[in-house]
């Protein structure tokens, strides 16, 4: 049987992941000379909190703990959209004729 005092600590680390992986979007996002507090600028802080707990979840399949994770997380939030949202945009570039 699942201990539910182990799930709340998981949980929260999750939650931490996430919000690392947000901070590091917004960090990323701020630092380029765009408006703040736009759609654009909440999209990619959902992005990073989403990606941010995604790369927590392969860090633990990976084995990793302690920093490490939330390093992976902060990581994955402020360089993963990025490649993501460039890469999709090529993508659909060339598939609707553009550049």
């Amino acid at each position: 049987m699942i201990d539910p005092e182990r799930i709340g600590g998981i949980v929260g680390e999750a939650l931490l992941a996430g919000a690392l992986g947000a901070l590091g979007a917004m960090a990323r996002f701020s630092s380029t000379d765009r408006p703040l507090l736009t759609r654009a600028y909440l999209l990619h802080a959902l992005a990073g909190g989403s990606l941010g707990t995604g790369a927590w979840l392969i860090g633990h399949a990976f084995e990793l703990d302690g920093w490490w994770l939330f390093a992976v997380a902060w990581l994955a939030g402020t360089l993963g959209y990025a490649a993501l949202h460039d890469l999709l945009l090529r993508v659909l570039s060339r598939k609707f004729g553009g550049r």
